[in-house]
């Protein structure tokens, strides 16, 4: 089986981060604010409330899943609509007029 993973798609991995404030944090949080303090990045992709509000805390700029595919999709690396029915055949959790505003706004701007 080949990878899936699109080209412009780069795989870092990072220490386990021994930081306090981290602990109480699933390993994909604690990994996604470690990485983004090591590459030094403006912008983190964390979903889950308490995992923003600390990003927030470290003076990231944060979005979520959708927010990341909006992003892409303006810079056209993905088509919103064909991303968004990808998703919604997953076991992610979503408000849906979240989708339906991005999915208006993208629609406007063209």
């Amino acid at each position: 089986m080949g990878d899936a993973r699109p080209r412009w798609m780069e795989v870092t991995e990072v220490a386990a981060s021994n930081d306090v404030a981290l602990q109480s944090f699933d390993g994909g949080e604690r990994s996604a604010i470690a990485l983004a303090e090591l590459l030094q990045a403006n912008l983190i992709l964390i979903d889950e409330r308490k995992g923003t509000s600390v990003a927030l805390s470290r003076g990231f700029e944060v979005t979520g899943t959708l927010g990341v595919l909006d992003l892409a999709a303006r810079r056209g690396l993905v088509n919103l609509a064909d991303a968004f029915v990808r998703l919604k055949a997953t076991n992610f959790r979503y408000p849906p007029e979240i989708m339906d505003d991005l999915l208006r706004q993208s629609k406007n701007k063209q």
